[in-house]
């Protein structure tokens, strides 16, 4: 499900129209995904759609997440550390986050990004502006968007 790729207030209304073009024949477990859905996300006070909408956000891969992941078990002998060493190396950690802030809002830090993500994210970012421009409906704007991130095998 794309519903991620619109604006925040742009979500409830997106996932009410397609649940209003649900045929009335409907298999039970697609109901109860739709009833998941809207429980867990659209209409949850703990996940507000402003959490996790991805609305003119950079693409992120588990790759960001492994290198610091990698990163970190480095430090910690795989994590061979007692409790009070960790919290020694967390502490670290967190002092190069607040660091990693102020380069990245000054535009002296940028992430590295592979070709192919490049490529994504630029077709996403050509998506947005044509959906907030108006060319596009949110219909087709989901639709194109779920091709791009798990294109037809």
């Amino acid at each position: 499900m794309a519903l991620p790729f619109l604006p925040a207030e742009h979500i409830e209304p997106g996932f009410r129209a397609m649940i209003d073009t649900l045929p009335d024949d409907v298999d039970d477990r697609l109901l109860t995904l739709v009833a998941y859905v809207n429980d867990t996300w659209i209409t949850s006070g703990l996940w507000p759609t402003s959490s996790w909408s991805a609305y003119k956000s950079s693409v992120r891969t588990n790759n960001d997440v492994e290198g610091w992941h990698n990163r970190l078990n480095r430090q910690t002998r795989n994590g061979k550390l007692d409790l009070y060493q960790l919290a020694g190396v967390l502490y670290q950690e967190a002092q190069y986050v607040d660091i990693q802030a102020v380069l990245v809002g000054e535009n002296r830090l940028r992430r590295l990004q592979r070709r192919a993500y490049k490529k994504v994210q630029g077709r996403l970012h050509d998506y947005w502006r044509q959906y907030a421009a108006g060319e596009i409906t949110s219909s087709l704007l989901l639709r194109r968007c779920s091709h791009c991130i798990a294109p037809k095998l």
